[in-house]
């Protein structure tokens, strides 16, 4: 072994030599100015650029940030959605975290002569610098391979994509070159023990041809800068001073950092509503500093589009199009405010002429686009902006829209009916209203499709059945109740949204009502997530929750059932909005009979119904229809039944199956009309 120490205090030596040299000593002193050219381009470039946008404040909570970033960066967590990917960019990740680990902790081995024995840290930077290395190599031929052989149609290969792939490559061989020609300098061929601590460089090692050690010195030192230094100082430059996608390197975790910390279902008001001059978004440097980060920390993965139902029907919308087009337009306006002291951030053109109005009018709300990102960027909150400013500005929206608004400014439902018939569902149970008896347990929100539709009231009485049968004592506000507001908002109306909760609120503080139960997903969200913007705080429950948990405590008896095959889908605002996957699965598997199928689109991924974001009340002109889709999928697994819990959906997943013709095999039911033919009453 005695061999072998000096061996590794050769090696050594010559790393000492290669930091003291003039030249790699030049590079040292220069890095506090490359770190002063980084941060100035970063300013000039991309922060200068998005606080040309509105303010917003994004500093709030900073240790609950910090975890999330750490947690979510570290593990990938939201890469793992996809296996592939997610083994590919973790291992590109760890490695690249290996390989600078290794470097810093080399400095600490230097020796204070040259002639003390190399330090055993040494060879733990060595391996660690290895397996770094390593990693990124395995990595990066995952995505190599992922991109250029066998690539998902969402990936876009780009020149850049393949100038960073060439590029990447190259400083990685190189630097296992390098520890191996030092290896090779080291005056005879290295110990097979060396393997434990460089096994990539140790077999390149024995390939390569020993000559002078005090010529090589000279040589090795500059090849080491020109073939290895140099272009991983150029690849610096180039990632500062373009729009490399390597960007994302520091602009998704600024993303992540600076996400939105409230609720993902809720949509954020327009500040100062009352004396604002304009609503919404015209030009893109309206929209705020935190939706500009969005624009340059996009990476182009395609995930959102992957799983958006308008794109996924041929509508002409597509939220990664949406995104990387407002993020061309930003870097054309970045151009002008680099090399413009005197650029106005409002000599903008209108977005209308970037984002079609079809475009913006096919989007859900299904919050897919966010919920399968994994820098946390959505396309819907830019969308609700351009609409708004369309329908409060403009007044410029689809046709059939425009009776809904009246309806419901006159009557507060969308279909214009006389607000006593709100309640005649209940009147043959003998259900009370507030008025009548203010003194109950729970207060029911049935919603405009409940009190309205012939279809829905099915649901209503179901669950006022079950109820009844639980011993509930619960109340409805009859004709005092108006809608939510929930579909107007997301069409754009901010105005109308405000009066409708500002009335029902004002309704629900005046009978003191704390606790509501509410059969609609879209009520649900509304009730729970927005109006506490306008100071309506109530404790908010789902009729899957409050079912599951009557359930639990064995307030409902169950009788056995013949085995039928359902399949469950799962609502946009029950499951991605407000997190409720579990909930309605316990109450289908508690009843006897059911076998439960999943459909291959479900839980955080379940495909949208076509009826959110107001599409409930227009009309599918463009590509298939999104309803005869997710028809298509659940009708894959041969139900019998298909559950849901939301109106809209029970609505659109209906029509769908007419579209089909197979509304006399297979039939569409809500949880609670499930349950109560499930219940053990004679009665029912």
């Amino acid at each position: 072994m005695e061999g072998s120490t000096l061996q590794f205090w050769k090696i050594q030596h010559f790393y000492i030599k290669e930091i003291f040299s003039p030249i790699l000593l030049g590079f040292l002193i220069l890095l506090p100015f490359l770190m002063a050219f980084f941060l100035f381009f970063f300013w000039k470039f991309h922060y200068r650029l998005w606080h040309s946008g509105k303010d917003e404040r994004r500093t709030g909570d900073v240790a609950f940030r910090l975890k999330t970033l750490l947690m979510t960066t570290l593990t990938h967590s939201r890469f793992w959605k996809k296996g592939y990917s997610g083994l590919m960019h973790i291992l590109i990740f760890w490695g690249m975290m290996l390989i600078f680990l290794g470097k810093f902790i080399r400095l600490f081995s230097l020796p204070f002569g040259l002639t003390d024995p190399p330090q055993s840290i040494f060879l733990y930077s060595s391996f660690v610098s290895e397996m770094g290395g390593g990693l990124v190599l395995i990595g990066g031929a995952l995505a190599v391979i992922r991109r250029y052989l066998f690539r998902p149609y969402r990936l876009e290969t780009q020149p850049d994509r393949t100038l960073i792939f060439l590029w990447g490559f190259g400083i990685l061989i190189t630097g296992f070159l390098i520890k191996g020609y030092r290896m090779a300098v080291a005056g005879s061929l290295p110990p097979p023990e060396w393997l434990s601590w460089a096994p990539l460089s140790y077999p390149i090692s024995r390939l390569l041809p020993v000559f002078s050690t005090d010529l090589l010195n000279e040589l090795f030192i500059w090849h080491r800068i020109f073939i290895h230094a140099l272009p991983a100082l150029f690849l610096f430059f180039y990632i500062t001073l373009s729009h490399s996608s390597l960007q994302h390197l520091f602009l998704s975790p600024l993303n992540i950092f600076f996400r939105p910390l409230t609720l993902k279902g809720a949509l954020s008001p327009i500040p100062d509503f009352e004396e604002a001059e304009t609503y919404g978004v015209k030009n893109l440097f309206e929209f705020s500093w935190k939706q500009l980060l969005d624009l340059e920390a996009c990476t182009n993965c395609g995930r959102c589009q992957e799983h958006c139902p308008a794109y996924l029907s041929q509508k002409p919308l597509s939220p990664k199009k949406v995104i990387q087009d407002l993020r061309t337009l930003l870097h054309e306006k970045g151009r002008r405010l680099l090399w413009n002291p005197s650029f106005s951030a409002t000599e903008d053109p209108s977005l209308n002429e970037l984002l079609s109005e079809e475009a913006l009018w096919a989007c859900t709300f299904c919050l897919n686009c966010y919920e399968q990102c994994p820098v946390f960027i959505s396309a819907y909150d830019k969308i609700i902006e351009v609409r708004r400013y369309l329908v409060l500005m403009e007044s410029r929206y689809p046709t059939e829209v425009r009776e809904v608004f009246k309806n419901l400014e006159r009557r507060s439902n969308p279909w214009g009916a006389e607000r006593h018939l709100r309640s005649d569902w209940a009147s043959l149970l003998g259900v009370k209203s507030f008025p009548e008896d203010p003194e109950v347990e729970i207060l029911y929100f049935p919603g405009c499709f409940k009190s309205y539709d012939d279809r829905s009231k099915k649901v209503a009485i179901s669950l006022s059945r079950i109820l009844k049968r639980a011993g509930v004592k619960f109340g409805i506000l009859g004709k005092e109740e108006g809608c939510c507001g929930e579909s107007v908002r997301r069409i754009g109306n901010e105005y109308l949204f405000k009066n409708l909760a500002e009335a029902n609120i004002q309704t629900l503080r005046q009978y003191g009502v704390k606790k509501i139960l509410t059969s609609c997903p879209h009520c649900f969200n509304t009730l729970k997530n927005e109006y506490p913007q306008f100071g309506g705080s109530f404790e908010i429950i789902h009729h899957t929750e409050y079912l599951a948990r009557l359930l639990q405590e064995e307030r409902l008896s169950l009788k056995k059932g013949s085995p039928i095959t359902v399949t469950y889908h799962d609502s946009c605002y029950l499951g991605r909005y407000n997190g409720i996957y579990e909930e309605p699965r316990k109450i289908l598997t508690t009843l006897h009979g059911i076998r439960l199928q999943e459909m291959e689109r479900t839980r955080s991924k379940s495909f949208c119904c076509g009826g959110g974001g107001g599409r409930m009340w227009m009309e599918e002109h463009l590509g298939k229809r999104i309803n005869e889709m997710r028809v298509d999928q659940a009708l894959a697994l041969k139900p019998d039944q298909i559950i849901t819990a939301c109106p809209y959906c029970l609505t659109m997943l209906e029509d769908g199956l007419k579209a089909r013709r197979k509304e006399d095999s297979v039939k569409v039911y809500d949880i609670a009309e499930l349950l109560e033919k499930a219940m053990e009453d004679p009665s029912l």
